[in-house]
């Protein structure tokens, strides 16, 4: 389990939902989804969508999974991630599938 009191700087915002599904809150993981602003557009923008598209997947919150996926379609071909060069979470065509399969 990730500590609770992590820093997680600039990124919070999109790391909080998971942060609350894996606490098993997920009421206030809803509540942080909605409305969530979008990423800025850097080398982190689909990784964070991911993380996005992970909470919002394990909510059942319809909405943030089609801004999910329609943020990350256009990279669908690509590792999510990798082009910051620190880290990956896979290919983006595995969070789409999951986000068309819960009905994103």
């Amino acid at each position: 389990m990730v500590d609770a009191e992590t820093d997680w700087g600039p990124y919070e915002t999109w790391a909080r939902p998971l942060l609350l599904v894996a606490a098993g809150d997920t009421h206030a993981a809803r509540a942080c989804l909605r409305g969530i602003a979008s990423p800025p557009r850097d080398l982190m923008f689909e990784a964070l969508w991911c993380l996005v598209a992970t909470a919002a997947t394990a909510v059942g919150d319809r909405e943030a999974m089609q801004r999910a996926a329609q943020q990350l379609q256009p990279a669908a071909g690509e590792p999510a991630g990798a082009q910051s060069g620190l880290l990956t979470f896979g290919p983006v065509t595995q969070y789409l599938a999951e986000l068309s399969e819960q009905g994103g």
